[in-house]
């Protein structure tokens, strides 16, 4: 079964419009995945994205959270120094957009989260994704 997603953003500046877009896409599977990130740790958090590496190709991932820091960050592979800040949503649109994240491979499997704050963050991920590639 299709699920279509649909992307509506508007960016303003000072108060005017200044571009506006509206993307439909189509993909196979969706997922929606709540993680309570502990804080005043310094441990990973593998979340997972999708079940393995030949399950798909992701074209949407958007992560959100309950409050933002440079503090919040995530990597594509465990113990990575090359680290994300989630300082404001996340939210790429696209194969090419998703593959940014690993332009090696440009399907992640998961991310692994660190939460450098005192107090625990919730994380809200939602993913699109081809369930049967060819």
């Amino acid at each position: 079964m299709a699920h279509t997603i649909q992307v509506v953003t508007t960016v303003k500046i000072n108060g005017t419009q200044v571009t506006s877009l509206s993307r439909s896409i189509a993909v196979e599977a969706t997922d929606s995945i709540e993680v309570d990130l502990p804080g005043g740790t310094s441990n990973e958090q593998e979340v997972e994205v999708q079940p393995t590496s030949t399950s798909g190709r992701v074209s949407f991932l958007a992560i959100t959270a309950d409050r933002y820091d440079a503090l919040l960050t995530y990597s594509i592979t465990s113990g990575s120094p090359t680290t994300i800040a989630v300082d404001q949503p996340h939210v790429l649109v696209g194969e090419g957009a998703v593959g940014l994240l690993n332009p090696a491979a440009s399907h992640p499997t998961s991310l692994f989260f660190k939460n450098g704050l005192a107090e625990n963050v919730r994380i809200q991920i939602l993913v699109g994704r081809d369930a049967t590639p060819p």
